[in-house]
């Protein structure tokens, strides 16, 4: 018997999650210095798709999708369901989509213990009680409304296997449930893809894929992204989402750089480059600096796991102090990979805050901050 999600109250008024990309935040709090620090708190391409002028008309015109759509079918192999103002907006469409769909036999909607906070932010908000997992195939032994997975996930950098994200699509058919999959990193690693595994040309209702432009492209600003779901929820979802949920300017230059195969191409060798220079220059510095090694490494960003909250925030101040803005996690830092460009500025800033903070940056680590 389906549940009545209905009878659970609806909470719009939560303490919204924190982000990265946010120097306006600190300009307010810390004054104009801010605005030149190097910014590696938001895990975007540091190189971004070359955004040309658009025509002063597209401004003037009422969006159109079908460009975009035709071109996103051939850049993805498949078509989207629906567009929306990043995946964001997909993510925020989703607990309402399910809600009044009648389908639930349950309120329980597992995420990641660490991962993108908007997730669980976005089912909180809308009544559903939140579970935490911590490994995948915890999600194979429990009764679930919606899973959560993000693909790879940001900030651990973890990837589902093909084999257990099939197995997580068929234990949420089984159950009746939802698996949410988001890929808005995946585009620098498009063959680990769940939508590279689904043969049917309609996908399960059970399964809504998510991907963006905002990360691989570098196009953050843009708020464009994609949904991929079966056939079924199509016209609902579409009218959750709005008639012109994205700008015409965005869902041009969209298409263009979804068309530009060359720059993508020079982006995936650009990112292999980039990430050599890093880990031979830059990460035996934030090796020390953090007195951690305990990291791990996506195309787009490195992760550090502390040994504890205060001496996260922490090395997260003594960064600023040299002008290096990070995103500060419950334990962690998360390092966006640089420009080629960035790199030397980078670099000498961790040389300066090596040698002026001496041991500050050690015996901190396990609680022993004054």
């Amino acid at each position: 018997m389906p549940f009545d999600l209905n009878k659970k109250p609806v909470n719009l008024e939560l303490a919204a999650p924190k982000h990265g990309g946010d120097l306006a935040y600190w300009q307010r709090k810390v004054g104009n210095d801010a605005l030149n620090w190097l910014d590696l708190s938001s895990a975007c391409n540091r190189e971004p798709w070359p955004v040309p002028e658009v025509s002063t008309a597209l401004w003037m015109a009422l969006p159109d999708q079908t460009e975009l759509l035709e071109q996103a079918e051939r850049y993805f192999a498949r078509r989207p369901n629906a567009i929306g103002a990043g995946s964001q907006h997909i993510i925020e469409s989703l607990p309402p989509l399910l809600r009044e769909s009648g389908c639930l036999t349950n309120q329980t909607v597992f995420v990641p213990r660490i991962g993108y906070q908007e997730h669980a932010f976005a089912w909180q908000k809308w009544g559903y009680d939140i579970v935490y997992y911590d490994a995948l195939e915890e999600l194979l032994t429990q009764h679930w409304a919606v899973a959560v997975v993000i693909q790879p996930n940001n900030p651990t950098g973890e990837l589902a296997s093909a084999s257990i994200l099939s197995q997580l699509v068929a234990h949420a058919e089984q159950q009746g449930a939802s698996l949410v999959v988001d890929e808005a990193f995946i585009d620098a690693t498009p063959e680990w893809s769940v939508l590279n595994h689904q043969q049917t040309r309609d996908l399960s209702e059970s399964l809504f894929v998510m991907r963006s432009v905002g990360k691989f492209f570098g196009l953050a600003g843009a708020r464009v992204g994609f949904v991929f779901c079966a056939s079924k929820w199509q016209v609902a979802l579409n009218n959750l989402l709005g008639p012109w949920p994205v700008a015409t300017p965005s869902l041009h230059l969209v298409s263009l750089a979804l068309a530009d195969t060359a720059w993508q191409s020079h982006a995936l060798q650009n990112l292999t480059v980039r990430q050599a220079a890093f880990v031979e220059r830059v990460m035996p510095k934030l090796n020390t600096i953090f007195d951690s090694q305990d990291s791990v490494r996506n195309a787009l960003f490195t992760t550090w796991f502390l040994d504890s909250q205060a001496y996260a925030e922490h090395v997260f101040t003594m960064l600023h102090q040299v002008g290096v803005h990070t995103r500060l996690g419950d334990g962690w830092i998360r390092v966006a990979l640089p420009a080629l460009d960035e790199m030397d500025a980078l670099n000498r800033a961790l040389i300066r805050l090596l040698k002026t903070a001496g041991d500050q940056t050690q015996g901190h680590s396990r609680g022993e901050l004054a």
